[in-house]
């Protein structure tokens, strides 16, 4: 057990502003496998911690499709993590509030390829990634302490991620994250006052930012767009987090996802981003749904005063998009692709 006064990491609150802050000396000592120059999709094989020949370096939870030598997946915990099960739950502080980062952060590593993107993974791999993204979720849900569970996906350099190989993350929390209680506070204030889903309600009017969409599951590029190629991708039934989509549902969300981040790549190259689950087991009435957000420019002063700058409005990225849906040859506009 570690001892929380002798531990460095801990959550603060900002009396200022209510926002938390994890500090987490340990990821300071996390392995760098990206080139050193800025940019650049480039790495060093050999400092990999998530090759075959260095399984030994990660406890391994679970091989999927196969053993320690011929696995197609792999879940680990994180070495190098922003939470602790070790610590237990503790916090202390009237004015200076603190914390311990209680909790579990697992990795999940999608290909044992090095360089294979995650939109060039066959099919059923990625299928097989969000069915174990649903299996660890239901596992981490279930521990003493455990009220919420966090998917990401950080892609690239400039998108926070320090290794090359595709892998996603896994985070479990006491509690609701800031952002996603906000995001359920406001769907209940939409239901109240509708009767309605916030995203259902919001689906027709997004017509003109349309992307994508298959048999059960949809992608769009919202209204106010935050980031440049920001996408929402979704059920088009109500599901309140990723255990409740059927086998369909998984099938048909895999290949949207896939298709956009294709597409994107044709449009600008290859850029970093960021791929989040928004999620609330709690909350039936919250709407699963996936967001990406492209990393094409950094914040600056504007973004700190709580605006957000984009140079490409919604309209004309789902413009654009569709255009180059034609070009690849995809059926119709485009918009019925993906099936």
């Amino acid at each position: 057990m570690i001892e929380f006064e002798k531990f460095e990491g801990e959550i603060r609150t900002d009396y200022r502003t209510g926002s938390r802050v994890i500090f987490s000396p340990i990821r300071d000592k996390k392995p760098m496998d990206f080139s050193t120059a800025v940019g650049k999709w480039e790495s060093d094989i050999s400092r990999c911690p998530f090759e075959y020949a260095n399984d030994s370096l990660n406890r391994t939870i679970k091989y999927i499709g196969g053993d320690r030598y011929s696995w197609k997946l792999r879940a680990i915990e994180n070495k190098f993590p922003f939470t602790f099960p070790d610590l237990g739950l503790f916090s202390s502080g009237a004015f200076l509030k603190k914390s311990t980062p209680f909790g579990y952060s697992e990795v999940l590593v999608e290909t044992p390829v090095h360089d294979l993107p995650f939109e060039e993974i066959g099919e059923e791999e990625r299928i097989l990634w969000l069915e174990n993204i649903v299996e660890r979720e239901e596992a981490l849900y279930s521990r003493d302490g455990i009220k919420y569970v966090y998917v990401f996906k950080n892609e690239g350099p400039g998108s926070g991620a320090s290794l090359f190989h595709a892998h996603s993350q896994i985070m479990a929390f006491p509690d609701v994250t800031p952002a996603i209680a906000t995001e359920a506070e406001r769907i209940k204030e939409n239901l109240k006052k509708t009767g309605k889903c916030l995203y259902e309600e919001a689906l027709p009017e997004e017509k003109d930012r349309l992307l994508i969409e298959n048999g059960t599951c949809v992608a769009f590029a919202p209204f106010a767009s935050k980031f440049t190629a920001e996408t929402v991708v979704m059920p088009k039934r109500h599901v309140n987090y990723a255990a409740g989509l059927s086998e369909g549902e998984v099938r048909d969300m895999v290949r949207l996802l896939s298709s956009v981040i294709s597409v994107n790549k044709k449009l600008f190259g290859r850029l970093p981003y960021n791929l989040v689950f928004h999620e609330l087991k709690s909350e039936k009435d919250f709407h699963f749904h996936i967001e990406i957000y492209y990393r094409v420019i950094t914040f600056a002063a504007v973004e700190f005063a709580g605006f957000y700058t984009n140079q490409l409005i919604p309209e004309t990225y789902a413009d654009i998009f569709s255009k180059e849906m034609d070009v690849a040859g995809k059926q119709g506009s485009g918009k019925d692709a993906g099936r």
